[in-house]
């Protein structure tokens, strides 16, 4: 089969040169790779010139592997051989050396070394684009496009990854309020919801999410997550009672003075009954400041939760995507 790209690449970047040919034909631009676009039992060599005599730009990842593999070199003369214009992607910091250096004498080349390298890939996909339609293109320059409208909703935008964790969390948090997990009888359960969605693609779009993708920025996140957690299971437990029709009633930290004259030593820890004695008004039973105490803890240990967990939803999956290498 035919391809537009012919990859070249080391062994040991068959990471980058898979994620490069998986998001260029993602483009559309069908691409000749080895060893996927070997037949079994086709010679190596008779493949490999197979797929350059069928490609239009030969893509090379280079890197200090591929500075010095002989079998790269001869990929590179055949290319010139052919006329193949060639785009040089640099995904570190080295200068080809002896004959590499003649061949890669060109006006395409492309440095990769910042993350995310995706970003990277979409102006190479670019390049290949016009070289291969011949839109737009001057022979040393080109202008770089952005995918609009669909095409841009990919998991290799950041902002999509980032938007779909938030999505997920909220769902979780709307599920926990309307399972009656939340603080009762408080907006504080759907607002949550809304942070999970706002606070990853702020955190994108706002520039900062190298910032929250730092392992101790990560750790002091989960630290928080876990002690607002605990804070509201602690306050959950001892201060949401059952009330009428078994629906979750927040009560107060210290009696009024009513209740005293009824239940004197048994407040505030007052016995099961006591709501439905006071018609289930807790106001009755403990004072408007307790309760509103125990309301605030309840809301700010839930919001403290939610957003620390959005944060790292943030940092998973709206950071740039990390490559392992092989040495």
């Amino acid at each position: 089969m035919t391809a537009d790209v012919f990859i070249s690449y080391s062994s040991k970047d068959r990471t980058v040169a898979n994620m490069v040919c998986a998001l260029l034909e993602e483009r559309g631009q069908r691409c000749w790779i080895a060893p996927r676009d070997i037949l079994p039992g086709t010679e190596w060599g008779e493949a490999i010139i197979g797929g350059l005599k069928g490609a239009r730009v030969f893509v090379l990842v280079f890197s200090r592997h591929a500075n010095t593999s002989p079998q790269i070199l001869r990929e590179v003369e055949r290319a010139v051989h052919l006329g193949l214009p060639i785009i040089p992607f640099r995904i570190e910091e080295v200068v080809p050396e002896r004959s590499l250096e003649y061949f890669m004498s060109v006006p395409h080349w492309l440095d990769a070394l910042s993350p995310p390298v995706e970003d990277h890939i979409v102006r190479l996909g670019d390049v290949v684009e016009q070289l291969v339609t011949g839109v737009g293109g001057g022979t040393g320059d080109y202008a770089p496009r952005k995918p609009r409208g669909a095409k841009s909703l990919n998991w290799n935008n950041a902002l999509v990854r980032a938007g779909a964790g938030g999505a997920v969390l909220a769902l979780l948090l709307l599920a926990a309020w309307l399972g009656g997990l939340a603080p009762p009888a408080s907006p504080v359960g759907w607002l949550a919801a809304l942070l999970a969605l706002a606070v990853p693609a702020g955190a994108v779009l706002s520039g900062s999410i190298q910032w929250w993708t730092k392992g101790a920025v990560q750790g002091a996140l989960g630290a928080l997550l876990l002690a607002a957690a605990a804070t509201y299971g602690w306050a959950s437990s001892a201060y949401v009672v059952a009330g009428e029709r078994g629906a979750p009633v927040v009560r107060g930290s210290e009696c009024t003075p009513d209740a005293k004259l009824v239940y004197e030593s048994e407040c505030p820890d007052l016995p099961s009954d006591a709501l439905a004695d006071a018609a289930y008004d807790a106001a009755a039973l403990w004072t408007a400041a307790s309760i509103g105490r125990v309301r605030l803890i309840l809301g700010g240990a839930w919001t403290l939760a939610a957003i620390a967990a959005a944060l790292l939803v943030a940092g998973w999956l709206g950071g740039p995507r990390r490559l392992k290498q092989e040495d």
